[in-house]
Order: C-alpha cells, then structure tokens, then sequence
C-alpha cells in the first residue's frame, strides 16, 4: 500500500499494521497511531491533506 490515507479517511492502528491478532498489540497500536495523528492534525491547523501526510512521514508500516 503505497498510503495510509485519502482524503479525510485513514488506516491506525491494527488496520494499519499485520499485528497477529494474539499478539494483544491492536489496542495499544490504535491508541498510539490516533495520539500521533492528532499531534500531525494540530500542526498542520486541523488540514487533513498535510496531517496525514505528517503521520505517514512519522509512521512506517514496515516495523510492524
């Protein structure tokens, strides 16, 4: 996938990254991915196109 997002709609958490479903990690990937994506939100004043586009900088799928 070659992004997380399109235009107001994103992938967090566990929808975000292959977690096995009994590793228990999908919460806590959820709450982190939603923490950063807030933080990228509130930089770029609330603009989804350049607060997702500071997520995926931030997030790199592969590590999961």
């Amino acid at each position: 996938m070659e992004h997380w997002s399109t235009g107001r709609v994103g992938l967090v958490g566990d929808a975000a990254f292959s977690a096995s479903p009994m590793s228990g990690a999908g919460t806590g990937l959820a709450l982190v991915g939603a923490y950063v994506l807030a933080g990228e939100l509130a930089a770029a004043d609330w603009d989804p196109a350049v607060g997702f586009a500071g997520y995926e900088g931030v997030t790199d799928l592969r590590s999961a």
